[in-house]
């Protein structure tokens, strides 16, 4: 179950985390994204073109370079909240995020590929931080999945995303969109994003419902997303998963960095 729970915060919007060593940068990243949208296809349900739109996106996500984050999940009655920021690279993206866990608080900071966690160990007080070992290797595969350009990638083959309406998300005016996400589908069309979603078509998820909530450059301002998974301690009964990231202050200079080596157990 613990892996399964990586795996939905990473599908449905491990934006949130934000740490990706393929991401691929766009070739009209350099220019600004535009928009096709007029003012009659913002009424709800019209449809867009998913590819037209995820290209879009990911131009003005790269464009952004950076972006903080906000993330809240529940499951199984057990909420978990992060907080952090990304800095996206043209192979490589960095970040830091803290988690707001039953156990305690749990930082993930990616420098460079390297992946440093503090509060999965209680080891050596003086030496809080691991780096590249025990269950920060598995947090680092779920992370490479995590890059925004990964995520909007699950809409690209969708057909169409269909627009619910325009609405205010943290202050800023957003386009909001509703699409349900074939897993399936998506792993076959991108083998980059396999080995998580084979995770949860395994674990009895085969759809996900995806909101998603851009601003005028078709920068993700939210995404929230929800899915049944079977209940692990009642054979036949399912659970309902949920999870909601906001992205705000895109493109804001961001610095981070690894944790003092003599802080890092060996």
């Amino acid at each position: 179950m613990r892996k399964v729970t990586i795996a939905i915060a990473v599908t449905g919007a491990a934006v949130a985390l934000a740490a990706c060593s393929s991401a691929t940068p766009s070739s009209t990243s350099s220019a600004p994204a535009k928009s096709s949208s007029s003012s009659s296809d913002r009424v709800a349900g019209v449809g867009v073109d998913a590819a037209d739109f995820v290209a879009q996106a990911t131009a003005a996500t790269d464009k952004a370079q950076t972006v903080k984050v906000k993330e809240s999940m529940s499951l199984l009655g057990i909420a978990v909240t992060a907080n952090g920021v990304a800095k996206l690279g043209d192979q490589t993206a960095d970040a830091d995020v803290t988690s707001d866990t039953p156990l305690g608080p749990v930082q993930v900071v990616i420098v460079n590929g390297d992946v440093y966690t503090k509060g999965l160990s209680r080891g050596n007080p003086s030496k809080p931080w691991t780096k590249n070992a025990g269950e920060s290797k598995e947090i680092a595969a779920a992370l490479k999945q995590a890059d925004p350009r990964l995520a909007l990638k699950m809409f690209s083959d969708v057909g169409t995303l269909k627009q619910v309406g325009t609405e205010t998300v943290n202050g800023v005016t957003a386009t909001h969109y509703s699409v349900t996400v074939e897993l399936a589908k998506v792993a076959k069309q991108h083998p980059e994003l396999a080995d998580i979603l084979n995770l949860l078509i395994q674990n009895g998820v085969k759809t996900q419902n995806v909101q998603l909530w851009v601003d005028s450059q078709k920068r993700p301002v939210r995404i929230s997303m929800s899915a049944q998974l079977p209940n692990p301690t009642h054979s036949g009964a399912m659970i309902s998963t949920t999870q909601s990231v906001d992205f705000t202050d895109w493109g804001v200079p961001a610095t981070i960095q690894a944790p003092p080596s003599d802080q890092v157990a060996n």
